[in-house]
């Protein structure tokens, strides 16, 4: 039998559908006219139900406790790993594009100072070029053109007129071309540009203790491996053979004007701990037995050494070449 909320009185009712239960003070029968209300002479009687407020689901009372529960410790978590790897990966693009405005400024100001080198008889001495009117250009000079010896050293006089660290110019191929500073150290260029500005690009520079600069035994010269592919980075190339082979010269004007040239004779990924550096600067006597494929006649090396991408902070890039 189901039970449902009464009426009004509050009592509740059982009704059997269907019946002919008699009146129980002996009066008419159920089925007889006028002793069931809202009934008619043959048919069944209809249940008539009060409405009631029905209950709600259970499942619509957790839903709702839940809807309202805290967060949980868990939630809390992720959404903090959340804004903290939001905030690295917004520094990381800061450093990224940083680094490349920086790249670009520098490459900018080597240009200008590529042109001074390589345009000796240009009368001016203006690093940031003014309009054409104001200067006046000759056409670069072969090598064997007649005077470019003292035309090359009035620019090599004009360069160190802008840096008195200046001690050469650096050229292989087309790959690298750049003027070679050295400092009172070996931090100052790391950071600071050919004009002294500052720039993670910072300089091709010689080590502080080759107080004899290119006529050292061994010369060691530092550059980094920036992301724009400037400065040394093309370094990192010589660790293939093919790449090797096709671009094996160093040519280096020294500040006074005199020129050498190196050819490149091997390439290795190391350290900062390679004792190539010990060689280069306090045993020079052993080049020829401790650089790998050394020439044993060579009299005179260049040790060109930059940073890698990806590895270490240690890892190294040297490159090895002797005087011809």
């Amino acid at each position: 039998m189901r039970k449902l909320f009464g009426t009004k009185s509050g009592k509740k009712t059982g009704i059997r559908s269907g019946t002919n239960q008699g009146n129980k003070t002996g009066g008419k029968p159920d089925n007889e006219p006028g002793n069931n209300p809202g009934t008619e002479s043959g048919k069944k009687p209809e249940a008539n139900y009060t409405a009631t407020t029905e209950r709600k689901p259970d499942t619509v009372v957790k839903q709702n406790k839940k809807r309202n529960r805290p967060l949980r410790r868990g939630h809390i978590i992720y959404a903090s790993l959340a804004i903290v790897g939001v905030f690295f990966a917004a520094a990381a693009l800061r450093v990224i594009f940083g680094d490349l405005l920086e790249d670009a400024s520098a490459y900018s100001e080597y240009e200008q100072l590529s042109d001074i080198f390589h345009n000796p008889g240009r009368q001016t001495q203006n690093l940031n070029p003014t309009p054409a009117a104001n200067n006046t250009y000759l056409d670069p000079l072969e090598d064997d053109a007649e005077g470019v010896d003292d035309l090359r050293a009035l620019t090599m006089d004009e360069l160190a007129a802008l840096n008195r660290d200046f001690k050469g110019w650096m050229t292989i191929g087309s790959i690298i071309d750049y003027p070679v500073v050295r400092g009172n150290d070996n931090s100052k260029y790391l950071n600071t540009t050919f004009m002294g500005s500052r720039n993670t690009a910072g300089a091709i520079f010689m080590d502080y203790r080759h107080i004899n600069g290119f006529d050292e035994q061994v010369c060691i010269i530092y550059g980094h491996n920036t992301r724009d592919g400037s400065m040394f980075s093309p370094l990192v190339r010589y660790l293939e053979p093919a790449f090797l082979q096709s671009n094996p010269n160093i040519s280096i004007t020294t500040r006074d004007g005199r020129k050498l040239t190196y050819r490149i004779f091997a390439a290795t990924l190391t350290d900062a701990w390679d004792i190539a550096y010990t060689v280069g600067l306090s045993d020079s006597g052993r080049a020829n037995e401790v650089f790998p494929n050394a020439p044993q006649n060579a009299s005179r090396f260049l040790l060109l050494s930059t940073c890698t991408r990806g590895g270490s902070d240690d890892e190294r890039v040297l490159v090895f070449a002797a005087l011809v």
